[in-house]
């Protein structure tokens, strides 16, 4: 059902990404991974429109990730790619912030299987 949709993990902590590589491994899905704001513009500049989905944290080293999404939101060439955010930062606030950059979602760390799934699922489902 998901085959050929390309996500893109980005997140500092090997953990987390391997975590989340782990639960969506079974929707054959091309899952790319990222450990910064280079490793993510580089991937995606590598696959360009065709990545489906970015899973991201707020919080990378040295970096903000509501200035990553502002930046993928302003390329015109990839502002249409749809970002869940993955965070242990659910404060109101920052919730409303990713609504105001049009994010399609918004998840609290630890990640819950049945939550990231069903979420990843709805996005790609409408990609």
């Amino acid at each position: 059902m998901y085959n050929g949709k390309k996500i893109m993990i980005v997140d500092d902590s090997d953990t987390v990404r391997f975590q989340v590589k782990m639960i969506l491994d079974n929707l054959g899905v091309r899952l790319m991974e990222a450990a910064n704001e280079i490793g993510m513009l580089n991937g995606i500049e590598e696959y360009g429109s065709c990545v489906d989905l970015v899973i991201m944290d707020l919080t990378l080293k040295n970096e903000n990730g509501f200035d990553l999404i502002k930046k993928l939101k302003d390329n015109q060439k990839y502002k249409d790619i749809p970002v869940l955010i993955l965070t242990e930062h659910v404060e109101p606030g920052n919730v409303l912030q990713a609504k105001g950059l049009g994010v399609s979602g918004y998840l609290r760390k630890p990640v819950q299987k049945d939550d990231l799934l069903s979420r990843v699922k709805v996005i790609l489902g409408n990609a």
